[in-house]
């Protein structure tokens, strides 16, 4: 499983960034996300919903803002406009 760290950056390079990981990955491949920034969750949600690309809540730090995401490529992702 391929693993991202966005923390510390806020947006829009979260989501510059995943999108180059995505890129690199093939259908049914897993990318970890791990970020600290809410507005940045709700994008990197949006973004891969928006594409084909499942998501999934992978941990939450509680009453921190921390959160994992795990982004699964699926078959009907459309990685280049992502």
């Amino acid at each position: 499983m391929a693993r991202v760290d966005v923390r510390g950056e806020i947006c829009p390079r979260p989501a510059l960034i995943v999108r180059q990981a995505l890129s690199d990955l093939d259908p049914g491949d897993t990318l970890l996300v791990r970020g600290d920034y809410p507005p940045a969750e709700e994008n990197l949600r949006r973004m891969c919903t928006t594409h084909g690309i499942d998501v999934t809540t992978a941990e939450s730090a509680g009453e921190t803002d921390e959160f994992e995401l795990e982004l699964r490529v699926t078959e009907m992702a459309s990685l280049s406009e992502a």
